[in-house]
């Protein structure tokens, strides 16, 4: 046993704390000629330079992302002198640097010893022949965070995510190894051939002796020991490689079972252990079997989220293990297993807890350009030479960590095609380490792959063709990504799925207490406050948020119907806060609730095994029969076999009105099964929500999920429609009766008398029609796109992104806000956004109520923070004698839909009553500087 043998330690001296410090923007100063003793400054590490004062107060004023306090981008020197105790006398010394960007030069005792320029790793020199041992030692430390290389887009250093930090945040240790030392220790796992290939890299084998030997044992976490093996270092070869054979009931790693074991290697001489290393070991696989991910055997549907380097507090990455805990604690209770890196790789302390949550890690080299996007053009060689060690430096830092699952080369790299450049670095990795997936880049080339190399790949599916942004959520449950996955044989991921938005929330401003503050909010609240919406910023951020968690669930549920798809990369579960700020999150940049949707409800959505519902329409006819088809999507460890599915039919009310039972008799791993078909007959005659409520009960689980849906009673014919007058054709066949004209004219509408004339309907705004009301009549104004000035254009689903980065997208609002109004009486609503409006909203013009305040919107659209226009879907007003009522809902084009019909009907019914008496009034000039005056001679 190796704990009765005499060990020599392997020492640590940590050289955290004060250090003398010097900016040096114009690079003049070398260390011969520096003084630390002169020197006034003073910086502690770990930390950054703005955080602790240095640098120039920010006279940036960004629109759309965070401002920093301070900011400096240039060179620095630190300086400390250290005594090295003898007790490091006859060992191997390296200077170990945590935590910078990006390059950094040590010196000596005035002697330059390197440089390093990597982003991914830390910073290590051997400074054995350069320290004097039992002395006073002078340590002095260049670092030098401009871009040194055209990859400013990067998550590590871009302003919007880790703000172009300088520093260094880890921290500086001396560590003293023996002479004969190991330098790695990496392990390879292969359960397919139940064995462990370990490698391991010594030092100055040369003074090895004859019967030295490699010793290399498995603990348990108790600290019993599994398998225990010897090999002889009689060869005096600096890479030994050893082959453990699987022992018996071996604990794999996984999401629910993040088991970690340790692995010892030890170079012992006689009774003595010469040198020592221990290091975690996770037992896991993962490979590819046609489009699954199969990790330990089983397909799995990796849940993942993207993590942009955001740290609001201090603009870079935390080095505290806590904090990363904290962090997949939270996303694992809304239902992730997985999380991409965008374009950064953390410090240990961030795998160590990966390792311990069992989340699945892709991480990605620093790297977001345009240099790999045309396929006949070389890269830039020193970019290229660069990326390509620090994919050398990525894998053999993370062997230890069994979460390292994926690599991506970059984010969005090419064009259509790929590039032969990146298809090398792919087969480099490969041939460094098999048992991880690579692919050449993240979100851009068309599918199928061609001669592109990776092990899958990761399509954007609302844009890859033949499928636009558009199609990221409609009432349509038919609707999947099928259409994209098979185009490819492998695996396939969801590029930034989502990115929808709400309601910025100024509530967070208070958070942030350190070197950061939330800039948007600034330029957002003063408009707001000039447009006198503060005090609706509250009702704003409830209904837009009501519609960000809809069009997620829609969103990720028509990711887990759609088959050959192992998994998607939601943007995001936090906020982004630069790029515009995109209020993307359910959580804001600090991990918290925003309140709009708790971690069980995402869950129904967003687990291991998701119940899925199909149906072409959420609204139906009042009695008529609704059939939805019901999907498993299992990626659990489940089977199913000879269970139930229970299934209720509720109103708004809670109260039961239909329920049923589906046997189930399989739903295979790693499939999406359909379990059955559930008929449910309809209430006739009834106008009213309805919720669809499924669940599958297992011995230690229930699984559930519900969806709303809506039936409306056919409209009875109105006794009075012959006082209706139209213009609209469109009209003649919903509204059987009413008079239709192409053409007014003056002389039979002056007065409504004339015609017995009670509510006049018109889809643009005439002289006629204008005198019609004046004169005391009723009009319904279906206000068409291109007829009103200062229009916007909106979607159902909420802004995508955000306006600033994208202000050229079809929609730019963010839901609707539906008030209490006598013409909504008995038509199902619950004052937001939901499917059974999509037909009616998408696609429609609001109208701007900005010149005419006094006017309170009936169904008010919510525009995006930044622009904050006072929109509106349908309002009403007094002028003159009459009464005019507006729409711009798509009725016209969608009449055969029972939603729409309804709706119709319910406002003609209002409309000709004694409750349409608008409040608020309008002048003819306000009218027309609405509205585009049309003659009609």
């Amino acid at each position: 046993m190796l704990d009765s043998l005499k060990m020599n330690d392997r020492k640590k001296l940590l050289l955290n704390g004060e250090w003398s410090f010097l900016l040096d923007p114009e690079e003049k100063y070398v260390p011969t000629t520096l003084d630390p003793e002169k020197l006034s400054d003073k910086i502690t590490v770990p930390g950054s330079w703005e955080e602790q004062g240095f640098g120039q107060p920010s006279k940036h004023q960004p629109i759309g992302t965070w401002k920093k306090l301070r900011e400096y981008e240039g060179t620095a020197w630190y300086f400390k002198d250290i005594f090295i105790s003898d007790d490091m006398k006859n060992k191997s010394l390296n200077l170990v640097i945590s935590g910078v960007r990006w390059k950094t030069k040590v010196y000596i005792n005035n002697h330059c010893i390197d440089e390093c320029n990597s982003l991914v790793s830390t910073h290590v020199y051997n400074v054995t022949d350069y320290i004097n041992v039992g002395r006073s030692n002078r340590i002095t430390i260049y670092v030098n965070n401009t871009m040194i290389l055209p990859l400013h887009d990067s998550h590590i250093h871009s302003y919007h995510t880790a703000t172009n930090w300088g520093g260094i945040t880890g921290g500086i240790h001396i560590e003293a190894t023996p002479p004969v030392s190991i330098q790695t220790l990496s392990y390879y796992p292969d359960l397919d051939k139940n064995k462990i290939d370990v490698h391991v890299e010594l030092t100055n084998t040369t003074l090895l002796k004859p019967d030295d030997y490699l010793s290399i044992a498995v603990y348990k976490k108790n600290g019993n020991r599994v398998t225990h093996t010897k090999k002889s270092l009689l060869s005096n070869s600096h890479k030994v490689l050893v082959t453990l054979d699987l022992w018996d009931e071996a604990i794999l790693w996984d999401e629910d079972h993040p088991y970690l074991y340790q692995i010892s290697a030890s170079i012992i001489h006689q009774e003595t252990i010469i040198d020592h290393k221990v290091q975690s070991l996770g037992l896991r696989s993962i490979k590819t079997m046609d489009k699954n991910i199969v990790v330990n055997q089983t397909p799995r549907f990796l849940r993942g989220y993207v993590d942009c380097c955001i740290f609001p507090q201090t603009g870079y990455p935390s080095w505290d293990k806590n904090h990363y805990l904290k962090q997949f604690k939270t996303v694992k209770e809304y239902g992730f297993n997985h999380v991409r890196l965008h374009g950064w790789t953390p410090p240990k302390p961030f795998w160590e807890a990966a390792d311990e949550a069992g989340i699945f890690v892709q991480t990605e080299l620093p790297h977001w350009s345009n240099l790999y996007t045309k396929r006949d053009t070389s890269p830039n060689k020193e970019v290229h030479k660069f990326l390509s060690q620090e994919i050398e430096r990525v894998i053999s830092s993370l062997n230890e960590h069994p979460s390292f699952v994926l690599l991506s080369l970059g984010n969005e790299l090419i064009s259509a095609e790929g590039h032969e450049a990146l298809n090398e670095m792919v087969n480099k990795c490969r041939s460094l380490d098999s048992t991880r997936l690579y692919t050449d880049n993240t979100g851009f080339g068309h599918l199928p792959a061609h001669d592109r190399e990776g092990d899958f790949y990761i399509p954007t599916l609302n844009a890859h063709p033949p499928v636009t942004n558009h199609y990221a959520g409609t009432p349509n449950t038919f609707e999947d990504y099928s259409m994209v996955t098979q185009l490819e044989s492998k695996p396939m991921l969801a590029h930034e799925h989502g990115q929808f938005t709400m309601y910025v929330r100024p509530q967070e401003k208070e958070k942030y207490q350190g070197i950061l503050q939330p800039h948007w909010l600034k330029t957002t609240m003063e408009t707001l406050e000039k447009k006198r919406l503060l005090g609706r910023v509250d009702e704003f951020i409830q209904a837009s948020g009501v519609l960000q968690a809809r069009a997620y669930k829609e969103s990720i549920e028509r990711a887990r119907r759609t088959s050959g798809l192992s998994g998607i990369q939601l943007l995001d579960i936090r906020d982004f806060p630069g790029q515009g700020h995109a209020t993307t999150g359910v959580l804001d940049v600090f991990w918290d609730n925003k309140g709009t949707i708790t971690p069980e409800q995402f869950r129904t959505f967003n687990d291991e095994c998701v119940l899925l519902m199909r149906c072409k329409s959420r609204t139906h006819v009042a009695g008529e029969k609704m059939n939805i088809v019901i999907d498993l999507s299992n990626f659990s460890k489940y089977f199913f076999e000879d269970s139930q599915l229970i299934w209720e039919l509720k109103d708004r009310h809670g109260d039961i009105q239909q329920t049923g039972t589906i046997p189930i008799s399989s739903a295979p791993h790693g499939e999406v099964t359909t379990i059955g078909v559930i008929e449910a007959t309809t209430q006739p005659n009834i106008s009213q929500e309805l919720l669809l409520c499924v669940q599958i009960e297992t011995s230690d689980n229930i699984i559930k999920n519900e969806w709303e849906f809506w039936t409306y009673a056919r409209p009875t014919l109105h006794s009075n429609s012959n006082q209706i007058w139209s213009d609209v054709s469109a009209l003649k066949s919903s509204i059987y009766g009413m008079k239709h004209n192409g053409k007014i004219g003056f002389q039979d509408f002056s007065y409504k008398e004339a015609k017995g004339i009670e509510l006049a309907i018109s889809d643009h705004l005439s002289t006629e029609l204008l005198q019609f009301i004046l004169d005391g009549g009723k009009a319904w104004l279906m206000a068409e796109e291109g007829n009103q000035y200062d229009e916007v254009k909106t979607r159902f689903l909420p802004i995508f992104w955000n306006y600033i980065w994208f202000p050229s997208q079809v929609g730019t609002t963010m839901g609707m806000i539906i008030h209490d109004h006598p013409s909504l009486e008995g038509y199902p609503h619950d004052g937001t956004s939901n499917w059974n409006w999509y037909h009616l909203v998408d696609g429609a013009t609001a109208i701007n109520l900005e010149t005419i305040p006094q006017i309170k919107p009936i169904v008010e659209v919510i525009d995006n923070h930044n622009r904050g226009k006072h929109l509106s879907y349908c309002f009403e007003a007094k002028i003159g004698e009459g009464s005019l009522f507006v729409t711009s809902f798509n009725i016209l084009q969608n009449l055969k839909r029972p939603e729409v019909e309804s709706l119709l009907h319910h406002n003609i019914y209002y409309l000709m009553s004694d409750k349409f008496t608008p409040s608020s009034h309008l002048t003819v000039g306000e009218c027309l500087g609405l509205f585009k005056l049309q003659a009609t001679w």
